[in-house]
């Protein structure tokens, strides 16, 4: 089993960690729990954080004088200036994170779609905005790995964002080193993954070693263009280019009839018939037949644990991404 880095990932605490949501209630979250054995989590309640205790009454953003507030109908307070305090000193205190989740359709933690009233009031309209904290945090934290709660119970956005935080945990620990061979051991190992992600910047980054820059250089270079690379999803073309070049290492060692299968599949692979999963497991295979270290140890065979696909897998639920 490989080595993983630990990634340091910030979440909403009502999910899994405490009972600390408006009705004094705690999320269940069976993801949340098994990745607790291999992430540390920085667990949050802005509301909580900002005095309003677990159960309260509710809070809603809205427009006064055409500025975001947040803002409790039933005592009249507004709450913008407390949540900003708050997320300058979480802020201050959490120097390094690699990812968050953040509790969607929260007026503090949600990502996306979280209701901006227009006016106060009860009957008035609503616009569609981001949470007061988590919109703090991705302002400070702009290359965030991020997502909210519900939509990692799709498999492929889940698989995603679990590439994404270890390999840039990884690479935060390579960081720690100051060396330039580390920083090249780091590019070495997670070159095949970068390629089926962005072709053109993998290379881009990898010519950067053709230069006698510094190590401060490079790893500027790198903390910007890894999760550059990693926001884009897996590409069909650049993943396909990269298992033909694991195929070439192998093809010689391969019988007739295992050539046709492998191309049978990569056909497959291109009219969204087969799962790129299927291809790389049988090329993995066959790098341990031929002995292929050096392709065997690619994180693109294992980027993360792979039981924390596992709760997905065993319900076989995959919603829609709304």
């Amino acid at each position: 089993m490989p080595d993983y880095s630990r990634p340091i990932i910030g979440i909403s605490k009502c999910l899994e960690f405490d009972m600390c949501r408006y009705d004094g209630s705690r999320i269940n979250n069976n993801f949340v729990r098994i990745m607790k054995k291999y992430v540390d989590f920085v667990p949050t309640c802005p509301e909580v954080g900002i005095g309003l205790g677990s159960p309260r009454k509710p809070i809603r953003l809205v427009k006064i004088k055409g500025q975001k507030n947040l803002y409790q109908p039933s005592t009249k307070k507004n709450l913008t200036q407390d949540m900003h305090n708050f997320t300058k000193k979480f802020l201050e205190s959490n120097a390094t994170i690699d990812g968050f989740i953040f509790k969607r359709d929260s007026p503090t933690c949600g990502i996306t779609d979280v209701r901006l009233y227009h006016k106060l009031g009860e009957s008035t309209g609503f616009d569609k905005t981001s949470g007061m904290f988590s919109e703090g945090v991705l302002e400070h934290f702009p290359n965030i790995v991020k997502e909210d709660e519900k939509r990692l119970n799709n498999i492929t956005i889940r698989e995603h964002f679990l590439t994404r935080i270890f390999v840039i945990a990884n690479l935060r620990e390579f960081s720690n080193t100051e060396s330039v061979q580390k920083l090249f051991e780091f590019y070495s190992h997670n070159m095949l993954l970068l390629l089926c992600h962005d072709e053109k910047l993998t290379l881009e980054l990898g010519s950067i070693f053709k230069t006698e820059d510094s190590f401060t250089i490079i790893l500027d270079c790198f903390k910007k263009t890894v999760p550059k690379i990693l926001s884009h999803p897996i590409q069909i073309i650049p993943m396909i280019d990269t298992f033909n070049y694991i195929f070439n290492y192998v093809k010689l060692k391969l019988s007739e009839s295992e050539k046709s299968h492998y191309y049978s599949l990569i056909d497959g692979f291109e009219n969204n018939l087969v799962l790129h999963s299927e291809i790389s497991t049988l090329l993995y295979s066959w790098a341990l037949r031929c002995g292929l270290q050096s392709i065997i140890e690619q994180s693109l065979f294992n980027p993360f644990p792979k039981n924390l696909l596992l709760d997905l897998m065993e319900s076989k639920k995959e919603y829609s991404v709304l």
